[in-house]
């Protein structure tokens, strides 16, 4: 009866363990393709706040930073002054902000609100680039290099941490 017991709660513990959603708080890296094609994560269209249309692999060829966020996020206002601050400092690297998880309306708010808006920023307003991206909550970052090299990180990073991952984003 102990033993039997004893078996259930590991069992249980062992699922609940398993299912529970811990952050990802360490990159993922995808290689760069070798054979001059589109890296899947690149092979998308989207909308920006302005309306225009946006090809994913047009972003292949230079140094880019993709920032993933949502207008009603604490932590994403926060970093958004941090955000726009290194992506002045950095024009060699493409920045373009992905928002998601609410209306265009709160998106373009947040870009008139925060110092962000001398960059371009998706309306991906159905979460298909952050799932391209396998992103699943904000803040986020995808290091793309020239050659479609792609690191994800799936976390708030600091102005140090940010300033580093471009600076050697933008040395290779």
């Amino acid at each position: 009866m102990i033993r039997s017991l004893f078996s259930v709660l590991v069992t249980t513990v062992v699922l609940l363990v398993g299912c529970s959603s811990t952050p990802e708080l360490g990159p993922s890296a995808a290689a760069a393709p070798d054979n001059g094609s589109v890296p899947s994560e690149l092979q998308f269209t989207a909308q920006t706040l302005a309306g225009e249309n946006f090809s994913g692999d047009s972003l292949l060829g230079e140094p880019t930073v993709l920032w993933f966020w949502a207008p009603w996020c604490p932590v994403c206002q926060r970093e958004a002054p941090m955000v726009g601050t290194v992506a002045q400092a950095n024009p060699g690297v493409r920045f373009v902000g992905v928002a998601a998880q609410d209306e265009v309306s709160a998106m373009q708010e947040f870009v008139d609100t925060y110092p962000v808006g001398k960059f371009t920023h998706l309306a991906d307003t159905d979460g298909a680039v952050w799932a391209r991206f396998g992103v699943t909550y904000q803040p986020a970052y995808a290091f793309v290099d020239p050659a479609g090299g792609i690191d994800v990180v799936k976390a708030s990073l600091s102005e140090a941490e940010l300033n580093e991952r471009v600076s050697a984003l933008s040395a290779r």
